[in-house]
């Protein structure tokens, strides 16, 4: 093989590798031919370009002058300039238009200079050349990245688990590495190498040693709208409309949605799905594990109150009253539903209160014992008492006189009433007992001898 057919294989190699253009590649090298002239021959004033000839193996030289205006060159105090900043790179408009009348400000003057094939860089020049080279490679392929990748901010893609390093997962995504921090993690995720995930692209940038890389995130909350729009064809084409989305990443996000104008459909059962089959498959994209919950609830503008109760499921909702700022609401539920209205961490209200620019008030109803309860002759049944208690999560100092008033209610109510349950009791009681001894007396003859 040839030299000039080993440099040819090179610039092959490289464009495999790196994902580049020759003409990429071609740049680089004449980038790091200047760079290694003006280290072994050249001056550090001065500015160098090379040409290199991809069919002969040569190249050429050149040195290059940037065109400016010195009359309108100002210093940092607004003072005209009276030499250039950079003299051996620069030369005033008005002496170049002596050999070119029709040349510009900010053009550039290129002049070859002679070199002799024969001569060779040193060892110095070479390494220079070297990481000029792949320094110039990795700038291009990060241009290219971002071209590849500015329009995409916002997408979801599919990366493969790379390792894990410096608090969070270097990924690949074709030829580009990405990078998932432990803050774009949810709290259950663990991957293995080789392992497929789903991430949303938010940022491009470069990582310690200058490489472009992809940021992806699994906790923002466009990652979950992404998720529904691949999912759900009516929520991409704009028919089902995501008004807000709140989110606890890893624990309950909830969705507000409503109908495009004219469109005779219903939204929540659109994203939910035949047997709940959109829904499910959307949570299986954000964790395997089916973890993160995803409540949705139509936007209904008249009724505020349907839609705070349904912000607050699983928990049944008894009634919500509403201020007349709208503003605020007291919302009543029993004791046993009052844990699920609040979540785990206050996870359920806390979503639903930003989902509704709403602050919510739990209220407890409390439920009597049927014991306590008042049996009505007149009406012939039990007639029994509720009271409510107002306490919710912040405390409420008149809490304690309702339950106080409500069970001296229900002792004068018990008082006042007729003695009849416990004659009712007493005949149960009586019928009971009559059967068990005649079951026992059945019992006796099936066990006498024949």
């Amino acid at each position: 093989m040839t030299h000039l057919e080993d440099i040819k294989q090179h610039i092959e190699l490289l464009c495999i590798e790196r994902n580049l253009e020759s003409d990429e590649v071609m740049k680089a090298i004449e980038v790091a031919i200047a760079a290694a002239y003006r280290k072994e021959f050249g001056d550090r004033e001065k500015a160098y370009e090379a040409k290199f000839d991809e069919e002969t193996g040569k190249y050429s030289i050149f040195q290059t002058w940037t065109v400016v205006d010195l009359a309108k060159e100002f210093d940092e105090e607004g003072n005209p300039l009276e030499e250039f900043r950079n003299p051996g790179k620069e030369i005033d408009i008005v002496e170049a238009r002596l050999s070119n009348p029709e040349i510009m400000t900010g053009e550039i003057i290129r002049e070859e200079l002679v070199v002799d094939d024969e001569v060779n860089f040193g060892r110095i020049a070479s390494q220079v050349a070297k990481q000029v080279l792949f320094q110039t490679i990795n700038n291009a392929r990060h241009s290219k990245i971002l071209n590849q990748f500015k329009d995409r901010v916002g997408d979801i893609v599919t990366v493969e688990i790379d390792f894990f390093r410096k608090g969070g997962y270097l990924v690949k995504i074709g030829q580009t590495i990405g990078f998932i921090n432990r803050d774009n993690l949810l709290p259950i995720d663990k991957f293995k190498p080789g392992q497929m995930v789903r991430a949303l692209i938010v940022d491009i940038n470069e990582d310690e040693r200058g490489n472009s890389r992809v940021v992806l995130s699994r906790t923002h909350i466009d990652f979950v709208k992404a998720i529904i729009a691949k999912e759900v064809p009516e929520v991409a084409t704009g028919i089902v409309q995501i008004d807000k989305l709140v989110r606890e990443p890893g624990s309950r996000s909830k969705l507000l949605v409503s109908v495009k104008e004219g469109e005779n459909i219903d939204p929540v059962g659109t994203i939910l799905g035949r047997k709940n089959v959109r829904l499910i498959n959307i949570m299986r994209e954000i964790s395997t594990s089916l973890q993160e919950k995803i409540d949705i609830i139509e936007y209904r503008k008249e009724d505020l109150e349907g839609m705070i109760m349904d912000s607050l499921e699983p928990a049944e909702i008894e009634k919500v009253e509403l201020n007349e700022e709208r503003d605020h609401a007291d919302v009543f539920c029993y004791p046993e539903e009052a844990s699920l209205a609040v979540g785990k961490r206050g996870v359920n209200i806390r979503l639903a209160t930003d989902l509704l620019n709403v602050e919510l008030n739990i209220v407890t109803l409390e439920e009597e014992d049927v014991t306590e309860s008042n049996f009505d002759q007149e009406d012939g049944g039990f007639m029994s008492v509720e009271g409510e208690d107002t306490a919710d999560l912040r405390g409420d100092q008149d809490s304690e006189e309702v339950v106080e008033l409500t069970e001296e209610n229900i002792k004068e109510e018990v008082e006042a009433s007729v003695d009849g349950t416990t004659e009712v009791e007493k005949t149960l009681a009586e019928e009971l007992k009559d059967k068990e001894v005649d079951n026992e007396g059945v019992e006796e003859e099936k066990e006498k001898p024949e």
